[in-house]
Parts: structure tokens; C-alpha cells; sequence
């Protein structure tokens, strides 16, 4: 290093015989990558399977699955029979799209190939209230229980974010200037846990995080919480006859159990360590 007034890595290379070539950091800039068109699963000859596994499954009222039907925003998948619901732009080019299997003992749940979930789907309303959940079926039981209780279920906007992000949020509420209430009616996650085994509720989390955001902009916000992990749980619990209490004693029978379970792992584990300790 002193007599070649190399640093410390050339000069290391020297003495071994080798050459040095330093490391050049190169900055590759970033374009995003735009999405092609939307591919969208081509409809069934009827809807009939979709319909039925709405209706008698789920629970959601016939005249809303009639009602979306009618609107393009729900169909029967051709191929595997799968619900499929599809959010649309304002020029009414479908831009999201998600599939949910309707066999009960096959869970299945995708979105489209190019789906954005900056688009939500949509049951509009005609006040200045929007009512905000996580899935379309969630949406529609919703309007259920809004029809339930006697109201009108399409006098207030409801929107699906397909998640827990507020892109669609956003984007509706640029083409709705005349909404200036939002609920969130995001899912119950009471037995969510992260990867460290804490317990999460990320619905709730997320449902708080964006009443701050939206308060700060000037919109009046509200949560509306499921009593159980979500609005069709509830639905399909109420369509049994079920009552709020019942729903309530059924949530904390369940986290009940699951702290139980963990209280017996954790004792599992403390046997195990003291069965490996020398």
C-alpha cells in the first residue's frame, strides 16, 4: 500500500498474484411495469350454480344477486362453474376482476390475470355515505342485512377493496365528490396471528389506520365491525336464527379456545426445553 499508493484490496490482490478490478456500483433506473388488458373467464350459458351459491350458501338476498347479475358485475365462470365479480372504469371497461369456487368443500379464490385493485366493485348508492369492505360477497351481505333491517340497501354506496388497501377507496371516492361520510366494514380478524405467533387483527388495523387518514381529509368516519370474522359470517349465522348476542358468545367461545390451545402449546414447548437441557 505505501509503495504502489494502492488501497488495502489492490494491494491484497497484488501479493497474491492476482488482478484487481474495484466494484463498480451501477443505478439501473426503474420503470413500472404496465399491466395488459384484463382477462376476464368467459360466462356461462347461465348462472344458475352461481346464483344458487349465493343465494342458498351465502345467504345474500336474491333480488341484490339479481340486481348485480343484471349490472354485468357478477356471472358464472363457463369452464369450472366459479362466481366471478368485476369491477369496472368509469367508461365501463371491466379493470378488476375476482373468482370464488362455489363447490363448499373445494375453497377456491383468485383474482384475474391483470386485475387492478385500484378498481373497486361497485354497488351504487344515491346518498353521500359509503359503506367500505374487504370482498364483493362481503359487500353483498351487507346490502343483505341493510334489506333485512328494512332499508333501502341501494340508497348508500357500497364498494370492495378486493384487500385491505384503499386504492379503490381513493379512486371512487375521486368519481364520488358528493360522498363525504365513510364506514369501514372491514373483516374481524380476532384469530389472525403474524409470523412471530402474536395475535393481529388486521382488518381492524387497517380499518383505524385508514378512519385517520380519511379524517384528516375532511370526511366524517366510522367503523362498523362484523361480529364475527366478517358480514357473511354474520349473515350466515343470522339466516339460522342466530342472534347478535349469540353472535358475540360464538366469538369469544372461539378466542376462548384458541387461547387454551395456546396455553397448551406453550407448555408443550417449556417440556420440550427442559427435556433437552443437559
Amino acid at each position: 500500500m505505501k509503495y504502489g499508493n494502492v488501497a488495502y484490496p489492490e494491494a491484497v490482490a497484488q501479493l497474491l498474484g492476482e488482478r484487481y478490478e474495484p466494484y463498480i456500483q451501477t443505478v439501473v433506473s426503474y420503470g413500472k411495469e404496465e399491466k395488459g388488458p384484463l382477462i376476464i373467464p368467459d360466462k356461462a350459458e347461465n348462472f344458475k350454480r352461481t346464483y344458487w351459491y349465493l343465494i342458498s350458501i351465502r345467504g345474500i338476498e336474491p333480488e341484490i344477486v339479481s340486481v348485480l347479475m343484471n349490472e354485468r358485475k357478477v356471472y358464472q365462470e363457463s369452464k369450472y362453474g366459479n362466481c366471478v365479480f368485476v369491477g369496472y372504469d368509469e367508461s365501463g371497461t371491466p379493470k378488476y376482476c375476482s373468482m370464488r369456487g362455489t363447490y363448499v368443500d373445494k375453497a377456491f379464490k383468485m383474482d384475474a390475470v391483470n386485475s387492478d385493485k385500484s378498481y373497486p366493485f361497485v354497488i351504487g348508492g344515491k346518498s353521500d355515505m359509503v359503506f367500505v369492505c374487504e370482498s364483493p360477497i362481503d359487500a353483498m351481505s351487507h346490502a343483505t342485512f341493510a334489506k333485512i333491517y328494512g332499508h333501502d340497501w341501494r340508497q348508500d354506496h357500497r364498494i370492495s377493496l378486493g384487500c385491505t388497501w384503499d386504492g379503490a377507496l381513493e379512486r371512487y371516492l375521486q368519481w364520488h365528490p358528493e360522498i363525504k361520510k365513510i364506514v369501514f366494514a372491514l373483516d374481524n380478524d380476532y384469530l389472525a396471528k403474524d409470523k412471530d405467533g402474536c395475535y393481529r387483527n388486521w382488518g381492524q388495523m387497517a380499518a383505524m389506520k385508514w378512519c385517520d387518514k380519511y379524517r384528516e381529509k375532511g370526511y366524517e368516519v366510522a367503523i362498523h365491525r362484523p361480529h364475527l370474522k366478517d358480514f357473511n359470517q354474520d349473515l350466515i349465522e343470522t339466516r339460522k336464527g342466530r342472534t347478535v348476542d349469540e353472535l358475540d358468545t360464538m366469538r369469544e367461545d372461539e378466542l376462548k379456545a384458541e387461547f387454551e390451545k395456546d396455553a397448551v402449546d406453550e407448555s408443550n414447548k417449556e417440556i420440550d426445553m427442559e427435556e433437552i437441557e443437559p
